[in-house]
């Protein structure tokens, strides 16, 4: 039986491209021995043309015509830098530029050992060896910034970033690299990731173009942190994330701008997402992937670890493939999660452990510098819950240039999330109450919440509705009602004090949360802390421990968190704005707290200024009293408040004009000894 070969001559047309035959320059394989047959020779020769089918092509399409003409011609002596997708993609774009250029060409491998003194010396001596001589050079690397000469970067006439091979190229390298099959159609998630290695494996010497693209789809889909995202929301239907989604919009209409040719192309902002867990970080950088239909690129320093063993060698090796890879897979979405996992350096000063983290966190820095300057085509988002842990050199512009809070969402941002994840049921019902009851939570528990009334209704065989939410909303009290009562007329101090000082309440509830017996939620006074705007919030955060003076059973324990956050308020107030009766500034925010401690005289003043606010408080919360008793009262009915139905109760029951003189010590001290019993009537807030 024989053996028909195809063979090619020096120079032939194969589809689109010009095959040449394997010059000294190809990749050395071991001589075939003489019993090795033929068609092992040829399949050998027929591997080796990828680089002709891959890299040469994609060379082609990088290099500028002059550029490209010029090292054709070799009439003039260049210094170029060749910026590569990958580590793996160097040696065949090095050996793709050999053949393109004029006979002559010295190549500049790349070093990882540059941080060494006697390797700089090395390097940068043969570049200028190599120019002084008018020798063309260029220097190929996947990281050209840390593994390439300063002098060869300071040297060079152009710098050429290649990129990973789009869907189009890929296609007609199989249609040239294979007869058999009919012709294929990849998408760009069927490349999502791969390196040049996957090609290889992939482009086997006798396969169909099916096959071929089958085993490129597969090598994608096994990419750990590559994705294309097929479940994530709408990015118009996110709601609660403000700020957040309003540069997400931007980055799309900026990248649809790009794509219809209006606008020049310029580095993408980035942004760094923090605020408490479960606001959605990582949603927005899903929904921001899928409306721009590209791929996902995600990692974490948890990842560089599990990947890695933990020794400093590998995790900062698999740091370097994170950037290798969105090299690869650009234009792309870079999300980096938990980013306070690298530590601060200033918190490392004097660590033992500073000598591991610094190349880390030097890594990253370098790492972010290098993929801004030469992937302008990348959107790279960071989310922290921590933002305080975050490296003041990783939170500046140039590599995060927006830092942006995703806050637990207000009552329309709840109903947002809660229609957007009822997909059409209860469509005509108002979620305002279930809204309301989850305020303060975030938006993993409006999900969790949503999941579990629908499994309930399941269990039940029932369809979905209301009752259910609201149950999962404020599942069962275990308080009794005299401690309902007492939580009550505290958070209703807060809520009504907070209203009579002109701000805007958000809403009041007596929901469980941890610790907490209820919350009140106000909106941000503003961003001046002025004196009256710090010891109004002293006496709001006072006016719960004062309602239950006034109208409760009389002081407890329980406001020891408002009475920390008085204290914090007022020792910054004269530590650290200078609005007290002295300009020095004593320390930081964090640090003046601290001083309550240890001087006694500092001590003294913010237990005067304490005072002075309580009986502020107490004034307030007497004169308000009959409104207070109405909040409380609805609230032990309803569990939960919004502020338009407090600013209607207090509406209907004006303040009156008592003074401090008329308050009692307690509520034993009077007639009622629960004032909840008095003589209200069945109270049903407006809204």
């Amino acid at each position: 039986m024989g053996i028909r070969i195809r063979t090619l001559s020096s120079t032939s047309t194969v589809d689109d491209f010009e095959v040449e035959e394997d010059q000294d320059g190809s990749p050395d394989l071991p001589a075939p021995s003489g019993h090795q047959s033929l068609l092992a020779q040829a399949r050998s020769r027929q591997r080796l043309s990828l680089r002709e089918l891959l890299a040469k092509p994609l060379l082609r399409q990088a290099l500028e015509p002059d550029l490209l003409r010029r090292l054709k011609r070799g009439d003039s002596t260049l210094a170029l830098v060749i910026a590569a997708p990958s580590p793996a993609w160097v040696a065949p774009l090095s050996e793709a530029l050999k053949d393109l250029a004029l006979q002559g060409l010295q190549i500049i491998t790349p070093s990882e050992r540059l941080s060494r003194p006697e390797e700089q010396i090395y390097r940068a001596e043969e570049a200028a060896r190599a120019l002084a001589k008018g020798v063309t050079i260029a220097g190929v690397a996947a990281d050209p910034n840390r593994e390439l000469s300063q002098v060869l970067l300071a040297a060079a006439d152009a710098t050429v970033i290649v990129p990973a091979p789009d869907a189009a190229l890929v296609e007609q390298a199989i249609r040239a690299f294979s007869r058999k099959g009919k012709p294929v159609t990849l998408l760009t998630r069927d490349l999502a990731g791969l390196d040049w290695p996957d090609y290889c494996a992939a482009f086997r010497p006798g396969s169909t173009r099916p096959a071929i693209a089958a085993r490129l789809a597969r090598a994608a889909g096994a990419r750990t942190g590559v994705m294309f995202v097929e479940d994530a929301p709408p990015l118009e239907t996110l709601t609660g994330y403000g700020e957040a989604r309003t540069w997400a919009e931007e980055i799309v209409r900026e990248v649809e701008d790009r794509r219809a040719g209006h606008a020049q192309v310029a580095v993408l902002e980035s942004c760094l997402l923090f605020g408490p867990p479960g606001t959605g970080k990582t949603s927005i950088a899903k929904a921001l992937s899928g409306k721009l239909q590209l791929q996902l690129v995600m990692t974490s320093v948890a990842d560089w670890f599990g990947a890695s063993g933990g020794h400093l060698g590998a995790v900062v090796k698999e740091q370097q493939r994170f950037f290798a890879t969105l090299r690869a897979s650009r234009p792309c979405v870079a999300f980096i999660d938990e980013i306070d996992a690298l530590p601060s350096r200033g918190s490392l000063a004097g660590s033992q452990h500073s000598d591991f983290w610094a190349p880390v966190i030097t890594g990253m820095l370098l790492g972010i510098d290098t993929l801004r300057q030469t992937c302008p085509d990348v959107v790279l988002i960071a989310a922290t819950n921590h933002l305080d842990r975050v490296d003041p050199a990783l939170r500046r512009p140039g590599r995060f240039d927006r830092l942006i809070e995703i806050a637990p969402p207000d009552v329309e941002g709840l109903i947002g999330i809660l229609r957007a994840h009822l997909n059409g049921e209860l469509a005509d019902v108002d979620l305002a109450h279930v809204a309301q009851l989850l305020l303060g939570r975030v938006g993993a528990d409006v999900v969790q919440v949503v999941s579990s009334a629908r499994r309930r209704a399941r269990l039940a065989g029932r369809a979905l509705t209301l009752d259910y939410l609201l149950a999962e909303a404020s599942p069962p009290d275990p308080r009794s009602l005299a401690e309902l009562k007492a939580c009550a007329i505290h958070e209703a101090g807060h809520a009504v004090v907070a209203v009579a000082l002109g701000r805007t309440l958000q809403g009041v509830s007596l929901q469980l949360a941890g610790a907490s017996g209820g919350m009140t939620r106000m909106a941000h006074p503003g961003f001046i802390p002025t004196r009256a705007v710090i010891e109004d919030n002293v006496v709001i955060g006072l006016a719960g421990r004062a309602a239950d003076v006034v109208l409760g059973a009389g002081a407890s324990g329980g406001a020891v968190g408002d009475l920390a956050l008085a204290t914090r308020e007022l020792s910054a107030l004269h530590a650290s704005y200078g609005l007290g009766d002295r300009l020095l500034h004593w320390g930081n925010l964090d640090d003046d707290g601290a001083l309550v401690r240890v001087d006694s005289g500092f001590a003294h003043r913010i237990e005067d200024d304490l005072q002075r606010l309580m009986n502020r408080a107490i004034t307030l919360v007497t004169q308000h009293k009959a409104a207070v008793l109405s909040v409380a009262k609805a609230l032990v009915a309803q569990r939960v408040l919004s502020g338009v139905q407090v600013q209607a109760l207090m509406e209907a029951y004006p303040p009156s004009a008592a003074g401090i003189a008329d308050i009692p010590a307690s509520a034993a001290e009077t007639d009622c000894a629960d004032p909840l019993d008095g003589n209200f009537g069945e109270i049903t807030p407006p809204g």
